[in-house]
């Protein structure tokens, strides 16, 4: 009989059962979703360093090496189990040509610096995307998959070598899976070619650039190594990388998805349970006479309650579970980009067994949700369900007419605003969800805002300037400086620039063991960086540290700190701490030059008069400062750095504003429709005092647009107050040296396109919906 009774409920509101379904099926879509991809992420990363093995610490080195007094070092290490140095041979992008059958186009615009390499025998391995050991042969060549992407090479492609006078040809082999430089926010990338294709390249084009790799039993120890490392005197001209930067930088991407489809899911859940109590209310207020009928008659509360429990059970169970087949058939979609950039691999069976848990979590959620809200069965009386009809609207109070202020405003404007101002909990649905509507879109998109601004440089350890110039690190180090610095002095198109050198000092970590700090040191260093406390140092005697190295060092603003250099040591004041993603997000800046150190690196950040082009200066400059200097426009730097992350984030984007705008849709249509058959009676009066249907579907017009209006402005101020709580909590727990994020809104997308557009569609479907109102004939309305 129960089932009966479930039956035919669904049948008789499908419209309103339909809509519910969908709700929960795309809110445990979503969330199973967001589990899937989160387990795929670590999983297919993890079965990627199964086979290739990417190293714990690496030194990268441009120069001379001893490869001697390395073996040496690395053999009296206690912890180390292997080591090897591998060679790259270094080009620029226009030195690569690739040619199709359609297109022929450089690589001259890639910020990432190339270097050709051949297969290792063990360890940090090449892959293909069955994680099989990439071999080839004698013109072939391994192309990356971060460049393919870019670039939009396939495999047969042609890739021209042109370099000091040596011009060779290569054929695109195989796509590789690089698994410690498969990230734009990465300073390489490697091409695999033939062992006998390097050898003939070798010291014929192109610098070598070595390296330095290391393992250990467990690969925390790689920090404590890089220090024991630079104190040694071991070959450090470049880049230290360690294991766990390479595992955030290759997960970075697909993390932020992650977060977003959560932060999604979790709003559409919350929606779900809008719905499911309106939808309640709605049937109870429907059904207030069979309700007392079966209390008069002694029917205990759980039997009523369990009456109404079935139907949302059967349809939350039923939206669960098309949910997640709708994820599963999704996950090749979501997981594109995970396959893409580490390897085939089926859906493991964590990602299985976490994603059922979590779709019988939601179905749970709902289901405890929908026992809460059928509490109120309880609290209605056999008389106040069959003798005052009130049910369970207990009316406090009547609504003034105050008709008398329509000689100030229309009647319709009039009755519209003062209904919503005095039963506002009557329209809380349609603020809720047009409020939610809103963050949902809002915030992702200040998110993708926030990384496409020049200003996110700010969080990259660098200031905002037209130009970004660094002068490699190498044997031809201060000659690079000295070339830039002359070009920089006579060029008449720069409005001011500023230099910084990087040295490496000592100080004391937290444990009170030794540890390499290295330091941008100029008059600028720390200026216009987002600091979390404190401010830019002022004097020789203070330093700005980077969030990562004040959580390694336990030091804060205010706290003195001893730097060792040489024989000499020094006491310093931390004048404030910032967020840095650069070098692993271990830097920290100076105005103290430290004289007598040797220089790591030179950069500077120029700004150009109005009237200059930043990027034809920049290819101007690129080619007069010529090898070991790079030249970039800040915007392209930043483009380039973060393209993987923001080609990815918008279409998630774009993917939640249509569904953030249906849901806005949708749920208007199906709260008018129940709000039209409550209001039968109240409409017929109207229609018989002498309201036209016009004049009742204008009031009906204005109720939905003061409520989405109220609940658009609160959604706004909600995501201005609550979108950086949000986004600096899962940043805080990534780890990647930013703790907190300023999110850049876009002043014309917040305030105007986003308004507008939930405004328009709610108030468009409203349109759609009222216009039934001309098929109620009043005297059938007032027989009933």
């Amino acid at each position: 009989m129960k089932w009966l009774i479930v039956k035919n409920d669904l049948i008789r509101n499908k419209v309103i059962n339909l809509a519910l379904l969908l709700f929960m099926m795309f809110s445990a879509c979503l969330a199973v979703l967001s589990v899937v991809m989160a387990v795929q992420t670590f999983t297919s990363i993890s079965e990627l360093y199964k086979t290739a093995q990417p190293p714990h610490f690496v030194q990268m080195h441009k120069g001379e090496i001893n490869q001697a007094k390395i073996d040496e070092f690395m053999s009296d290490y206690k912890g180390i189990t292997y080591w090897q140095t591998d060679t790259m041979i270094d080009v620029f992008g226009d030195s690569l040509t690739v040619v199709s059958d359609e297109d022929r186009n450089d690589l001259s615009d890639c910020r990432l610096d190339i270097g050709l390499v051949k297969q290792n025998e063990k360890k940090d391995l090449l892959l293909n995307s069955q994680h099989e050991k990439v071999t080839l042969q004698e013109g072939e060549m391994g192309m990356p998959v971060i460049l393919k992407e870019e670039y939009g090479m396939e495999i047969g492609d042609r890739v021209l070598l042109t370099n000091n006078n040596v011009k060779k040809e290569f054929v695109i082999k195989e796509f590789i899976l690089d698994s410690m430089m498969n990230s734009t926010m990465a300073s390489s990338t490697r091409i695999l070619i033939s062992d006998k294709d390097f050898d003939e390249l070798s010291g014929k084009v192109g610098e070598n650039e070595y390296l330095i790799e290391s393992y250990f039993t467990n690969s925390k120890e790689a920090a404590d190594f890089q220090t024991a490392y630079e104190n040694a005197g071991l070959p450090q001209n470049g880049q230290a990388i360690t294991y766990t930067i390479i595992f955030m930088l290759s997960a970075l991407t697909d993390i932020i998805t992650v977060f977003v489809l959560l932060l999604v899911s979790i709003l559409l859940i919350i929606v779900s349970f809008i719905c499911v109590k309106f939808t309640i209310m709605a049937a109870l207020e429907e059904d207030i006479g069979e309700i007392g009928t079966m209390k008069a008659i002694g029917l205990p509360f759980a039997e009523i309650r369990n009456l109404y429990l079935y139907k949302y059970r059967a349809l939350a169970m039923a939206g669960v579970i098309a949910g997640y087949i709708l994820a599963l058939l999704l996950s090749g979609v979501v997981t594109k980009h995970i396959s893409a950039t580490f390897g085939d691999i089926r859906i493991s069976a964590l990602a299985v067994i976490l994603s059922l848990f979590v779709g019988f979590l939601v179905f749970l959620l709902i289901n405890y949700y929908c026992k809460k809200v059928l509490k109120k069965i309880k609290k209605v009386t056999v008389v106040d369900a069959l003798v005052s009809g009130k049910g369970f609207e207990k009316n406090k109070g009547g609504m003034k007419d105050g008709l008398y202020k329509a000689k100030k405003l229309a009647v319709n404007w009039l009755m519209g605003i003062r209904e919503v101002f005095y039963q506002f909990k009557n329209w809380t649905i349609v603020f809720a969800v047009v409020l939610i509507a809103v963050l949902m879109i809002l915030v992702p998109v200040n998110l993708l805002n926030t990384f496409e601004a020049p200003e996110f440089i700010t969080y990259m350890g660098s200031s905002l300037e037209d130009i970004l110039i660094e002068v490699e690190n190498g044997e031809h180090l201060e000659t690079g400086y000295e070339d830039v610095k002359q070009v920089l002095e006579n060029d008449v198109a720069i409005e001011n620039y500023y230099e910084y050198r990087r040295v490496s000092v000592q100080t004391a970590d937290a444990e009170e063991e030794l540890m390499n700090l290295h330091i941008d040191c100029g008059d600028q260093s720390g200026e216009d960086l987002q600091y979390l406390s404190g401010k830019p140092p002022e004097k020789e005697t203070e330093i700005a540290i980077s969030y990562l190295n004040a959580e390694k060092i336990g030091k804060d603003s205010g706290d003195k700190m001893i730097l060792f250099f040489g024989d000499k040591k020094q006491e310093v004041v931390i004048s404030g701490i910032y967020q840095d993603v650069t070098s692993g997000g271990y830097t920290a800046k100076s105005k103290n030059d430290f004289p007598g150190l040797k220089a790591e690196k030179y950069s500077f950040s120029v700004n150009l008069k109005s009237n200059a082009e930043v990027e034809k200066k920049a290819d101007e400059w690129s080619e007069t400062m010529g090898a070991g200097v790079t030249v970039d426009p800040m915007e392209e730097f930043i483009n380039q750095t973060l393209g993987g992350v923001v080609k990815q984030l918008r279409t998630i984007v774009l993917a939640i504003v249509i569904i953030g705008a249906c849901l806005a849709m949708l749920i208007t249509v199906l709260f008018l429709k129940l709000r039209l058959a409550k209001d039968l009676s109240e409409i017929a009066v109207l229609k018989a005092i002498g309201f036209s249907e016009h004049d009742i579907k204008q009031q009906y017009m204005i109720k939905i647009g003061c409520v989405s209006i109220t609940g658009i402005l609160t959604g706004i101020i909600l995501t201005d107050v609550l979108g950086e709580k949000i986004i600096n909590a899962a940043l805080s727990v990534a780890g990647l040296g930013i703790k907190k994020v300023e999110l850049i809104a876009n002043p014309v997308i917040e305030y105007i396109i986003c308004p507008l557009l939930i405004l328009g569609l709610t108030l468009f479907v409203t349109w759609i919906v009222v216009r039934t109102i001309k098929k109620y004939n009043i005297i059938s309305i007032i027989n009933r």
